[in-house]
């Protein structure tokens, strides 16, 4: 997905994103929420798609099984993480935690994390951005907590009122992102319900784009890793994880 991305000058249609990513993910992001899997690292280098446009979610080296565990652990990839992740301590131990049901969080944050893949699809950069410039000797922002990777917080600065849209974004469009985007974990719609939403509907009732099989092959695809700077991801590469995600293809 992030070749591809980066093939189409980092900005997809919205007919594009709903049929070709959103539709799709989000019905494979609910499968995973049915059986308690949060992945926690939603982001397009982790979205791939086999050469007749199937599908397929990637990368489980952070995810955890919530029917086993608490969610504790800040993990992830930052511009992707949402305030409740972010919040979390930083830990030397695994265990660490654990036993703090004050920070335990849950799968709301792939559906936050849904909400920024489809802002930076569609938009061409992620919606919360904050310059170092702005803080001071590149500190952190915010109070308590540590800072995530570059020495800073986003979390103030991570809410709907500090959100912006193109003015040719569409009103479904803008529906679904704030959704996904609430500040509450509890306000935002589960993946299940976000599969209804009238900007799935509305665009899976129109033509698709055009696609052909093998037509990936034709897209100037440029590698995957290194990711993106500030991921907190434990795999760094294709690995046994990423094979595995195949059995979870739409």
């Amino acid at each position: 997905m992030y070749g591809i991305y980066r093939s189409l000058n980092r900005r997809m249609t919205e007919a594009q994103l709903t049929h070709l990513v959103l539709a799709p993910f989000v019905e494979a992001l609910s499968y995973l929420h049915a059986r308690g899997i949060c992945h926690r690292d939603i982001k397009p280098e982790n979205i791939l798609f086999t050469n007749d446009w199937r599908l397929m979610i990637a990368d489980f080296g952070v995810s955890i099984d919530l029917n086993q565990e608490r969610a504790v652990t800040r993990a992830g990839t930052l511009e992707y993480m949402a305030p409740e992740v972010e919040r979390c301590p930083l830990k030397m131990l695994p265990e660490e935690n654990k036993e703090n049901p004050d920070l335990a969080y849950t799968t709301a944050v792939d559906i936050w994390a849904t909400g920024v893949l489809a802002y930076e699809l569609l938009v061409g950069f992620p919606p919360f951005v904050v310059d170092k410039a702005t803080t001071a000797g590149g500190g952190a922002i915010g109070s308590g907590g540590n800072p995530g990777p570059g020495g800073m917080f986003l979390v103030e600065y991570a809410n709907r009122r500090t959100l912006s849209f193109p003015a040719s974004t569409s009103a479904h469009a803008r529906d679904f992102i704030r959704l996904a985007l609430a500040e509450r974990p509890e306000e935002r719609p589960t993946a299940l319900q976000l599969s209804r939403h009238p900007w799935l509907a509305a665009a899976m009732q129109q033509p698709p784009p055009r696609r052909s099989q093998g037509q990936l092959s034709t897209f100037n695809v440029v590698p995957m890793y290194p990711s993106r700077l500030g991921s907190s991801s434990m795999a760094s590469g294709p690995n046994s994880s990423t094979v595995a995600a195949a059995a979870l293809a739409i």
